[in-house]
């Protein structure tokens, strides 16, 4: 699978119903308890998008998107316009290695926080660190890599420093059917209409 570094048109997303899907195992006891396997670390997001009719060159962009991606062959950014922005108050990093660290997503409730990693940040986002209770910009010092989500910090690292972010992103996803169904409306402006767009997001 190949990655197309391009977003799906934004303002058909807009229309999308969505939300992620956990990989778990259930099953239930003589007893009647019920036992659960989560299978997967993280869920999947899931979107499903009905191409409104506005206009016959929308749809001809939305039509162009399907074939240059080859159907559900490759993957490409989507703008998840319930979930999509990254503050201090609701991001983290983690270590990878050295002084690379992978952009997360945080959910706290409660005592649990759920980290999801983020690897389709967008450019211009900003890079924070936290020592000894002050939190300094240090984008200027970082090398962000918009494609994979990690930030390599280049100089002044010390041990105790805590790193966070602020910007946007996107999900990497791609077509869950490999064919396409869309029907002519009539009327004076023949547009076209493509309903039950499934997309899902892809583990890169």
């Amino acid at each position: 699978m190949a990655f197309f570094e391009h977003r799906f048109p934004e303002r058909i997303s807009r229309e999308a119903v969505c939300g992620p899907r956990f990989a778990n195992g259930k099953a239930y006891m003589p007893g009647g308890q019920r036992q659960t396997n989560r299978m997967a670390a993280y869920p999947l997001q899931q979107y499903t998008i009905d191409q409104p009719l506005r206009s016959a060159a929308e749809f001809e962009q939305l039509r162009a998107f399907f074939y240059v991606v080859g159907g559900d062959a490759d993957a490409f950014r989507f703008k998840d316009w319930s979930d999509y922005r990254a503050s201090l108050d609701n991001t983290s990093t983690t270590l990878v290695t050295g002084t690379t660290y992978q952009l997360n997503r945080i959910y706290p409730m409660g005592v649990r926080t759920f980290v999801r990693p983020i690897y389709k940040p967008n450019t211009g986002l900003r890079v924070y660190r936290t020592r000894s209770g002050a939190t300094t910009d240090i984008t200027d010092t970082c090398a962000v890599d918009t494609t994979t989500g990690r930030v390599t910090v280049n100089t002044g690292h010390a041990s105790g420093d805590v790193y966070r972010w602020v910007g946007t992103f996107d999900v990497p996803v791609a077509f869950k059917d490999p064919s396409a169904a869309w029907r002519l409306r009539g009327g004076p402006r023949m547009l076209m209409e493509w309903t039950n767009i499934e997309l899902e997001e892809v583990r890169l």
